[in-house]
């Protein structure tokens, strides 16, 4: 069962952000969580509240894009009692407000690192790894 509650802990995060249920996504996190995507935006890897988090994406979701729709799948999880690492693919399609723009459409791999808590499995680390995209990405 463990394997099947890691696999919806991390889906959760990707359609409750398409749903814009900030709520519910910050649930999904641990208080504070590594995060990692420095492939795609350069950069360092940063801690951030999980609180803080979910207003950045909030913040560039509602003021960039109409629609998103991140898809997961492939997971491999490896469990160690209360700890799970879950390497999943990904594709998430970004459609932008401005009509002018095109589709941004994004690929490659996340992992995931999770944690139990409670009874719960809670994502405390995420690094995503871009390989492909396709289309206007809407920041530099």
């Amino acid at each position: 069962m463990n394997g099947l509650e890691i696999t919806n802990a991390v889906n959760r995060i990707a359609i409750l952000s398409d749903l814009r249920n900030w709520d519910a996504v910050k649930a999904c996190f641990t208080e504070q969580i590594h995060v990692d995507y420095t492939s795609l935006t350069g950069g360092e890897p940063e801690t951030i509240a999980a609180d803080a988090l979910v207003e950045q994406w909030k913040s560039v979701f509602e003021s960039t894009f109409k629609t998103t729709q991140h898809l997961l799948g492939s997971h491999s999880i490896t469990i160690t009692g209360d700890s799970a690492t879950c390497l999943c693919h990904f594709q998430a399609r970004h459609v932008p407000l401005d009509p002018t723009k095109s589709v941004w459409t994004l690929g490659g791999y996340y992992t995931h690192e999770l944690v139990k808590q409670n009874n719960q499995w809670l994502v405390e680390t995420m690094t995503m790894v871009w390989t492909w995209e396709e289309g206007e990405r809407p920041f530099a």
